[in-house]
């Protein structure tokens, strides 16, 4: 399921959103997930160092949907246990943050801003 944010996100498109990114990776199908994204994507995680391949410099973000799909996919693969579980959902005027735990119980949270096309831009992930 595509869902796109229009350029005042709702609390209902919000919603959206969030339904189909957990189920997304809830079911590690990195072409739902990526289907969320623009081609311009720019990510910025605490955890890119961890995935990225050894021997390589690890950015302080990943942009384009080709690196960002590579990196979400080393991901799933070194974590086939992965599950998010919702908590909350906030929404802004172009951007929504999602706030879950991670299967091990850590908290996190992520903030998603969207383009004119209400697909992600923007992404910065948050991890306690």
């Amino acid at each position: 399921m595509v869902c796109y944010i229009p350029l005042m996100a709702t609390k209902e498109s919000a919603a959206t959103f969030a339904t189909a990114w957990y189920a997304a990776w809830n079911a590690h199908d990195v072409e739902k997930i990526m289907a969320l994204y623009a081609e311009g994507i720019d990510h910025t995680s605490p955890f890119i160092a961890r995935y990225t391949p050894a021997g390589e410099k690890p950015p302080r973000s990943i942009k384009g949907k080709a690196g960002v799909k590579a990196y979400f996919a080393r991901a799933l693969a070194k974590n086939p246990d992965l599950k998010f579980i919702p908590m909350h959902l906030t929404v802004g005027m172009e951007s929504v943050i999602l706030v879950y735990r991670r299967m091990n119980g850590d908290l996190a949270a992520e903030l998603f801003a969207f383009d004119d096309t209400g697909l992600v831009e923007r992404s910065i992930s948050h991890y306690g």
